[in-house]
């Protein structure tokens, strides 16, 4: 067998990089840019706007029970050629979510894009370790990853200039001109694929945790709108605990589960994976709260609302460079606790404004808050991995990226939940009951803060470069 093609010269690792890129930019947007429509789209469909968030959870829950398939896809009919498909079909499953009459239709052609998704990034990432030299590598990274910063800076700007000038569909259609050049990019610039024999693959496993995630988060979405019959929502209480304990069991036979549950022994894992999870999902439920309260509460534009969410994810593009020296000066306990209540405690300012605070003074505080939330997203993936074997890296990656896909579709549920039970407690006005929302999403990223006490000081200063490590070395 021919050794793989590797990419030799900066316009070379560039265009490969960039071809890999758009996958991520696609994916990114495509989270962040139905925020601002979600008012529109509920008109549309004649439904509240709160049920909504279907279209938006359920793609992140479906995100999630489908990355542990990816590797196993990659290696048994090939990268690129999964990694093409994956495209493809993304774009296909938008023009569906575009041209989609119902609710019911949106969410079907939403999941249908995560299966999509699921598959294209995880081996996007996959496909440029394997095609770049190892003295290279830092760079293609680096060209990669920038969509995932620049993807959530556009989405709800040009989501809400779209919703306010043009129609809802076309959030759903921007990316198509990105998504055509990032084909014809990686056709010509990847390498041809070389199987890898995977083994048989976890079926069994993925079945009892896709059940299980699905039958979750449409539980919660009861609490939001019951859509569903008493014996559907009965049927679905059994079957979550029924499959989690089918899937512990079924795990501990088997070599390669299909989600290495082994690796919460670990300390620096477990504490990223469950006080991770929880900061993710307050920080990740705030934006989406303050967007309807923007729009709903105050009655602003879509677009007026779009630059408020924009400054957070900038804020979050500023910040990113700066990350390395705050951990190498402070460390991941004091980084992660610190940040997590300080993030907390913007998001419980934010909660108090109302009408009349000025626009500046929000844009103020929504950029701190963009600040803590990037910074406690990067600690917490780096923190993830500070101390996984190589052999184990593939089974983290996996049950990381599971952590947080499910961590950002609960925020999202949470908060639809918590606005629909303050109302029903007699919160008649909008703006009430999403402050009300807010004070306890600020609340559970407190709570995250004091979990990560847990850790040492020295946790993980190999990686972080904390000066402990530095001074025992």
């Amino acid at each position: 067998m021919s050794q793989q093609p590797r990419p030799s010269g900066e316009g070379s690792l560039l265009l490969l990089s960039l071809s890999i890129s758009v996958a991520f930019l696609m994916e990114t947007l495509d989270s962040t840019i139905i925020v601002p429509a979600i008012p529109a789209m509920a008109a549309d469909f004649g439904v509240e706007p709160l049920r909504i968030n279907l279209a938006i959870s359920l793609y992140l829950v479906a995100l999630a029970a489908m990355i542990p398939a990816s590797g196993w896809l990659a290696d048994r009919f090939g990268a690129k050629r999964i990694f093409l498909w994956a495209m493809a079909g993304f774009m296909v499953a938008s023009i569906g979510a575009a041209l989609s009459v119902s609710l019911e239709m949106l969410v079907g052609m939403r999941i249908l894009q995560a299966v999509a998704g699921a598959l294209m990034t995880p081996v996007g990432r996959l496909l440029l370790i394997r095609s770049v030299r190892k003295e290279e590598l830092a760079a293609a990274i680096g060209w990669m990853s920038m969509p995932a910063l620049v993807g959530p800076v556009l989405g709800p700007l040009v989501g809400g200039y779209i919703v306010t000038y043009a129609s809802w569909p076309w959030i759903f259609l921007v990316k198509m001109p990105f998504g055509i050049a990032g084909l014809i990019l990686a056709a010509r610039m990847l390498p041809p694929d070389r199987l890898h024999p995977p083994g048989s693959f976890d079926v069994a496993g993925f079945v009892y945790c896709a059940v299980c995630l699905g039958a979750a988060q449409l539980l919660l979405d009861q609490l939001v709108h019951v859509f569903l019959p008493v014996p559907a929502i009965a049927t679905l209480f059994a079957a979550i605990p029924v499959m989690a304990v089918a899937f512990l069991w079924h795990s501990r036979r088997r070599q390669r589960p299909a989600l290495d549950l082994t690796l919460l022994r670990l300390p620096l894992f477990r504490v990223g994976f469950f006080a991770g999870g929880l900061s993710r999902l307050g920080l990740n439920a705030l934006p989406f709260l303050l967007q309807l309260q923007l729009q709903l509460g105050f009655g602003w534009s879509a677009a007026r609302a779009g630059w408020i969410v924009f400054i957070v994810a900038a804020g979050a593009l500023v910040f990113k460079p700066l990350m390395r020296r705050v951990l190498a000066a402070f460390g991941f306990r004091t980084t992660l606790s610190v940040n997590a209540l300080l993030g907390g405690a913007i998001a419980a300012i934010l909660a108090s404004v109302g009408q009349q605070t000025p626009a500046v003074a929000i844009g103020v505080l929504v950029f701190g808050f963009g600040l803590c939330r990037s910074l406690q997203f990067n600690t917490v993936n780096t923190l993830l991995f500070a101390e996984i074997p190589s052999e184990r890296q593939s089974a983290s990656t996996a049950l990381g990226g599971v952590g947080q896909q499910l961590s950002m579709g609960l925020g999202i549920s949470v908060a639809a939940v918590l606005v629909v039970q303050f109302q029903n407690a007699g919160f008649t006005v909008p703006s009430q009951a999403m402050s009300s929302a807010m004070f306890v999403v600020a609340g559970l990223t407190a709570i995250s803060g004091l979990l990560f006490l847990r850790l040492h000081p020295a946790d993980g200063a190999v990686v972080s470069r904390h000066r402990i490590y530095i001074q025992k070395s």
